[in-house]
């Protein structure tokens, strides 16, 4: 028998052993196609080892889940790579209190940094104007910042001792890489540490013409989320840990604090299988996504309209509409409502389908047939065109993020909020990057993004009934 968590449960799904504990559906409910699923569902009873205390099986399927990736050490995540974000970035605390962010890091990085009062240092990437697109963070913007700090601080510290950490979003969203290794080797010069959310990079290191993931370029801590781009339940990730410059002990006590101590065991047995099948199946299965793609994208060549973005990973399709008489929101409806392929996200100017090893032929020709006819129905226009949505604007911050997220607030008109300080974040969603973080001054041109993105029919988070959250004056 494979020696995975999922046979395990199958395994005493199939037995007659007779449950007196939790969970209260008793292994019987009878609900349709789940019903199997049902009889899999277990607690940490005897022999299924504990997820936060693992001896045995899920310390055996961790171990070689580091083995894969080439860590010291992963872990299983069953509360996302958000509950990795956030328990890696309160590992850095307790000490220096400076957090070097990129600054389209998922929100999550901010929220972080908001419970363990760190103060919040912005890089932002590189823009690739022809697509508005975010692109990478240069190691050099990082280490501006770094020398930045050092000459703001009174005393004489050393970087490790004023600078908590570092943290970069690679791939970004939309799957553009910056280089990892430059900037692990630049930071831990400085003896500071580097977390990277490779969220959208599960699948990196396992084929040459795919990006090699972060843990092999030297990072301290990478989080994965399994269920993005590999076949694997949603709500599953990895964190892995490498070196000495993160507190083991102290990251493993977040784990504790922001993992479920109920974490199910379909999730984890879900990890297992994709893991399993990334291994085994890894290499053929992405080298015929890259055919699938170079197909699409040698058909997108006589497109008169339509660009497939040259600058992201082989899993992620940036589709461009910039300057046609589309937005990216109007093609993502078409694609979705004419021809039924449901794009990951749609931003002012282009959408964002995510492309992994398990994508069909058939599902690939259908969508570059659905771009061909399409694209023969559009004209040339900037008309229509949005500006990429917070990286072009650098709002001032005039409150650190604990401060502002516990201060008093009131709700104002957007025509009302122009100078005032922001009491909540502002975002498109997804991918939940910020335009505006709490602290921050809100400009008119701020606001008119929000508002232009709201009349096309964005989902803008942050605003309640045209109203936005602003620090209270009497404060």
């Amino acid at each position: 028998m494979k020696k995975t968590l999922y046979n395990y449960l199958k395994q005493y799904s199939d037995s007659d052993m007779y449950p007196f504990h939790m969970p209260g559906h008793k292994r019987n409910f009878q609900c349709g196609l789940l019903s199997g699923l049902y009889r899999m569902d277990i607690t940490e009873i005897d022999g299924f080892d504990n997820l936060h205390e693992p001896e045995s099986i899920i310390k055996d399927a961790q171990e070689r889940a580091a083995e894969l990736y080439h860590s010291e050490e992963s872990f299983y995540l069953v509360n996302g790579s958000t509950s990795g974000i956030l328990s890696a970035v309160s590992a850095l605390s307790g000490g220096a209190n400076r957090l070097i962010i990129a600054r389209n890091c998922h929100k999550a990085v901010y929220h972080a940094a908001f419970l363990n009062h760190m103060k919040l240092y912005d890089v932002y990437p590189e823009i690739y104007e022809e697509y508005d697109i975010a692109g990478p963070v240069s190691v050099e913007a990082v280490e501006k910042e770094i020398k930045a700090i050092l000459q703001e601080t009174d005393e004489e510290k050393s970087a490790a001792e004023a600078i908590a950490g570092v943290v970069i979003t690679s791939p970004t969203y939309d799957g553009v890489v910056s280089d990892v290794k430059a900037i692990a080797d630049m930071v831990h010069g400085y003896g500071v540490p580097l977390i990277v959310d490779q969220a959208h990079g599960a699948h990196f290191g396992f084929h040459p013409s795919y990006p090699e993931n972060a843990v092999s370029q030297g990072a301290d801590i990478v989080i994965h989320s399994v269920h993005k781009t590999l076949p694997a339940p949603t709500q599953t990730a990895l964190l892995h840990r490498n070196g000495n410059l993160i507190d083991r002990e102290k990251l493993k006590r977040y784990l504790h604090i922001y993992q479920s101590s109920s974490p199910s065991y379909l999730l984890m047995a879900g990890i297992d299988e994709a893991l399993f099948t990334i291994a085994t199946e890894g290499f053929r299965r992405l080298d015929e996504l890259l055919g699938l793609r170079k197909q699409l994208e040698k058909r997108a060549e006589t497109f008169q309209h339509i660009r497939v973005c040259p600058h992201t990973e082989p899993g992620k399709l940036i589709i461009s509409v910039k300057n046609t008489s589309v937005t990216g929101q109007e093609l993502s409806d078409i694609l979705r409502k004419t021809y039924h392929l449901q794009m990951e996200m749609a931003s002012g100017s282009y959408v964002t389908a995510i492309l992994t090893m398990m994508d069909t032929k058939e599902g690939m020709e259908r969508l570059a047939t659905a771009l061909q006819e399409i694209d023969q129905n559009l004209s040339a226009t900037s008309e229509k065109q949005l500006p990429l949505p917070g990286l072009k604007i650098h709002p001032k911050r005039v409150m650190e993020i604990y401060e502002a997220y516990q201060s008093k607030f009131e709700k104002v008109d957007l025509k009302e909020a122009v100078d005032r300080t922001a009491a909540e974040f502002v975002s498109l969603y997804p991918p939940g990057i910020p335009i505006l973080v709490p602290g921050e001054v809100i400009s008119e041109r701020v606001l008119e993004i929000i508002q232009g993105y709201q009349e096309r029919g964005y989902v803008v988070q942050g605003i309640d009934q045209g109203k936005l959250k602003v620090i209270s004056i009497l404060e």
